[in-house]
């Protein structure tokens, strides 16, 4: 989109958008001429709802994930106090407990490990959750990281660095999605669902 044809205001907010993940910028600008196009309301509704959680939401000091007035799943007796599962955000862990396989503690990331983006273990404050593990009495920690080369290098950075203080570490298992044709699986997802095949 042509800068000379829009108001500096339109144009810096199309550039706090595209700082959005995800959010190119012709899909920032789209986003801008349609909150402008809107009543106002609208924009002030968006402004208010951030605001408020960036003053409200703090990060929980055991677990790392977002919470609001100190109450966090990790406070809850109700689940098991003896697993762990280490996810990269709270998307992730909203997708795990949809499953409702899984009732155990929570360690959120906030991200992974990357050598391109220059994200460092101290960016991601992974001496909070190896001082956590240690002091801790957990008979099994999940690695739940994406299947992708930073998920990878971050589920072996963290396992090399915990594997002398808990009796079993485990990776979610990765393979063919139910429903799914094995001749229509490409190689590396077909190679990873063998390698990690389990008897039945």
């Amino acid at each position: 989109m042509n800068k000379n044809y829009l108001a500096n205001e339109i144009v810096r907010l199309v550039e706090s958008l595209s700082k959005l993940p995800g959010i190119g910028k012709t899909t920032a600008s789209r986003l801008a001429l349609y909150l402008m196009k809107k009543p106002s309301s609208l924009s002030v509704e968006i402004a208010k709802s951030l605001v408020d959680a960036r003053r409200k939401v703090t990060t929980c000091p055991t677990c790392n994930d977002f919470t609001f007035d100190n109450k966090c799943s990790c406070l809850d007796s109700s689940r098991d106090q003896k697993i762990l599962c280490v996810v990269e955000n709270t998307i992730d862990l909203i997708s795990i407990e949809n499953s409702g396989e899984y009732n155990g503690q929570y360690h959120i990331l906030q991200g992974l490990l990357s050598i391109s983006q220059g994200i460092n273990p101290e960016d991601l404050k992974i001496d909070h959750l190896i001082n956590r593990i240690q002091n801790s009495s957990f008979k099994e920690i999940i690695l739940a990281t994406d299947p992708t080369s930073d998920g990878e290098f971050t589920a072996q950075y963290i396992h090399e660095k915990i594997k002398d203080h808990c009796p079993l570490i485990s990776r979610i298992a990765i393979g063919i999605p139910i429903g799914s044709e094995v001749n229509y699986t490409d190689k590396n997802t077909l190679a990873k669902s063998l390698s990690d095949r389990k008897k039945m």
